[in-house]
């Protein structure tokens, strides 16, 4: 599910088959545990300098598919590739070698601060606990990490209140890049700035890809943002991918309904570019009980009894992938 490229094919740096997560939820007092079918049957390609938009509402699985690829959790089902290794759950040594490889950029950039630290500190850690370089070596790598982001040398000895939103989001960039990661997972990197500096920061973003060829996985609910910044686009609906391919494809003839409505709800100041507005009634069902058949089917426009009582599955149409039985 990767875009074109311009050159010879090169090998992928990271894979996932079937990534699936469950979670057991206790309903209280003398009833029987649930099953929440969190994320179901992911599968995707990223390649070294490309950029996959994992989109759709909350609650749509988009962070539990960041834990999986940053090995925060282990996958109920299903394997990921990172690098030439693929990886064996449970196994430490294999963890620890690997999540240098795979970073990761918070939402929210002063929580994923220590407020106690030194920004100096903070952005040298990872090279502390994944390299044998030495203090002074560690600290000219912090500065040059620094600079590749756009802050200066006297912000070394600062602490993360010092600082404004974007900033904050620079020095956590910079400290998921100071190891120069081959993937870099961020959740929702820009939706806690104000717009002039989510510009700011989605070029930053895009500037290092460049410098580096890091892969992006870019977690998001901003269409605008994904049509700036991504190659590919997988759109996620209650855990499962109903839509995906590249982002030229699906944005120039999206056909799944559910990303009809996402991108007809996307604002524009071009009259000319501006779609009638696709209304989605209801809410997104509860993973504790889902519904039978396809998940959208009560809220889609276009469901009928078909739609009620088999699933569909994701099957090649039209240079992607897409999940309907009405396309």
């Amino acid at each position: 599910m990767t875009a074109t490229p311009m050159t010879a094919p090169t090998a992928p740096v990271m894979q996932a088959e079937s990534l699936t997560r469950h979670y057991g939820v206790s309903q209280g007092f003398l009833k029987p545990n649930v099953t929440v079918k969190a994320l179901v049957d992911v599968s995707f390609t990223l390649t070294a300098g490309q950029t996959l938009a994992v989109v759709g509402e909350s609650g749509c699985g988009k962070s539990t598919l960041a834990r999986q690829l940053t090995l925060i959790e282990p996958p109920t089902a299903g394997r990921l590739q990172v690098g030439d290794e693929w990886v064996t759950p449970g196994d430490r040594a294999q963890y620890k070698r690997l999540r240098s490889q795979v970073q990761m950029v918070f939402q929210n950039p002063y929580a994923s601060l220590n407020p106690r630290q030194k920004i100096g500190h903070q952005i040298g850690e990872p090279l502390l606990l994944n390299t044998t370089l030495s203090a002074a070596e560690r600290k000219d790598k912090v500065l040059e990490s620094l600079k590749r982001v756009g802050l200066r040398p006297e912000h070394y000895d600062r602490y993360a209140h010092m600082f404004s939103g974007g900033q904050r989001q620079r020095i956590a960039i910079a400290r998921a890049m100071v190891l120069q990661p081959k993937i870099l997972v961020a959740d929702e990197p820009t939706s806690a700035l104000d717009v002039s500096i989510q510009a700011q920061v989605l070029n930053l973003f895009m500037d290092l890809q460049e410098q580096l060829q890091t892969a992006y996985v870019f977690v998001s609910h901003n269409l605008a943002v994904v049509e700036h910044i991504a190659n590919d686009v997988m759109v996620m609906y209650l855990g499962r991918v109903v839509e995906a391919g590249p982002k030229a494809t699906i944005f120039a003839n999206a056909l799944h309904p559910y990303t009809l409505a996402l991108l007809s709800a996307t604002p524009s100041i071009d009259p000319a570019q501006r779609q009638k507005k696709i209304k989605i009634h209801g809410e997104l069902p509860s993973p504790l009980n889902p519904p039978s058949g396809c998940a959208f089917h009560k809220r889609c426009p276009k469901a009928d009894a078909r739609c009620e009582r088999e699933l569909p599955l994701l099957r090649p149409l039209e240079g992607r992938q897409v999940a309907c039985h009405h396309v």
